[in-house]
């Protein structure tokens, strides 16, 4: 799964900025910290990191050209579908929660 998540890391960055959209989580945590955001409202990933097994894909946010940066982990947020990394994406999302849900 290492090997797998640095091939996705480098992927991802090739392609940033990344456009995609909170989840329902995100977004409400985000809103009780004052954010005006939906779960339509389009973020952009600038930089992804690896936090280590722990952590997993962390990434950088940002909305619109909006300065403040939030860091939040890559299974919080929902990508576009017709991105090119879109399957990519998805599948290590499906995996990261299936092994935290084992912890």
């Amino acid at each position: 799964m290492k090997k797998k998540k640095m091939e996705l890391i480098k992927e991802m960055k090739r392609y940033l900025p990344i456009p995609v959209y909170p989840s329902k989580e995100l977004q409400q945590l985000l809103r009780k910290k004052g954010k005006d955001i939906s779960m339509e409202t389009e973020l952009k990933i600038t930089k992804v990191f690896d936090s280590g097994d722990v952590g997993g894909i962390v990434c950088t946010i940002l909305k619109d050209k909006n300065k403040e940066v939030v860091i939040v982990s890559l299974t919080h947020l929902q990508i576009k579908l017709t991105h090119p990394l879109s399957d990519k994406i998805t599948a290590y999302q499906k995996q990261r929660k299936k092994n935290i849900s084992r912890i």
